[in-house]
């Protein structure tokens, strides 16, 4: 039916080699956020987060009624996650006649709920868990979207083998059991880390916005326990502090803070970040260079009354 690939970054030393035979006029991109690889994509790019023009919906409800691309076409992504390899489930289910009912629109939402951080309203400030179970808790609302995560994370599979995973999910059965126990590990990594001090957390804005530095996967959950808006640099507290970073800035629903005009005059100082109204990004396969002190400045402008 379709073809599937996971792109390389521009500055990856291989993307030269590996990108230009998955590109071309066959090629429709998932969330491709690089200009130049979304110009090689001859069927378009669907990325209505991080595209200009956008309306901020996650790319697998997108696919619900993004046009079918061809037989034969390739679907590629710089993204590996459920949200991207679940828009190439969905269009790749509707391609065979599969008809979207309810059920599926039910777990196509969820993946979108988990993508955008959409939890119901901010509960306040909480205190840190006091055990791994809580943490677990905290971390993963959906588990079953979480083991979704960890298995398109796996990069021992195709990507087709992910595709098929979620179509598998998106139908109906279960993560399988690796996926699920690979979601605990995480949770008692994580345990581990903040136990041994390798997740710094702080506050601006008058405790409006909680600054987290941590290089494990999933600590933004622990921003929030702070406040509503998290501005989260994924490196370690005593990582150099000139090395490229990725930097997130995220909110727990779109009522405290305009993350539209963050991320756009984040761009306007280092173009390529981007998002939606909940969670905007520094620029993808790069990182930023922008101080984390001047990206939550940049937030604080924007922060609603």
């Amino acid at each position: 039916m379709y073809r599937y690939d996971l792109l390389r970054p521009v500055r990856d030393p291989d993307a030269c080699r590996h990108n230009p035979p998955r590109l071309g006029p066959d090629t429709l991109g998932i969330e491709i956020t690089e200009p130049e690889l979304a110009a090689a994509c001859g069927l378009g790019n669907l990325d209505p987060q991080h595209g200009p023009g956008g309306d901020g919906r996650a790319a697998v409800k997108a696919a619900l009624d993004h046009p079918l691309p061809p037989p034969g076409a390739r679907l590629v992504t710089l993204r590996p996650d459920p949200d991207a390899f679940g828009a190439m489930a969905v269009l790749t289910l509707r391609a065979k006649g599969v008809v979207l009912g309810d059920e599926i629109r039910r777990r196509v939402e969820r993946i979108a709920r988990a993508d955008r951080f959409d939890r119901g309203p901010w509960p306040g400030r909480r205190p840190l868990p006091t055990d791994v179970a809580e943490l677990e808790r905290l971390l993963f609302p959906d588990p079953e979207v979480a083991a979704l995560a960890a298995c398109c994370a796996d990069g021992s599979l195709t990507p087709a083998a992910r595709v098929a995973a979620l179509e598998r999910w998106l139908l109906g059965e279960a993560p399988e059991a690796v996926w699920c126990e690979r979601v605990r590990a995480r949770a008692e990594r994580l345990w581990q880390a903040l136990q041994e001090g390798r997740i710094a957390l702080d506050e601006a804005a008058g405790g409006r916005i909680a600054l987290l530095r941590s290089a494990e996967p999933g600590a933004l959950v622990l921003g929030y326990l702070l406040a509503p808006v998290v501005v989260a640099e994924a490196r370690a507290p005593d990582a150099p502090g000139h090395d490229p970073r990725k930097v997130t800035v995220a909110q727990w629903d779109a009522e405290h803070a305009d993350l539209r005009a963050v991320a756009a005059e984040l761009a306007g100082r280092e173009p390529g970040w981007g998002g939606s109204a909940t969670i905007v990004g520094s620029p993808q396969g790069r990182g930023t260079e922008l101080p984390i002190s001047e990206i939550a400045a940049v937030v604080a402008r924007h922060l609603r009354s």
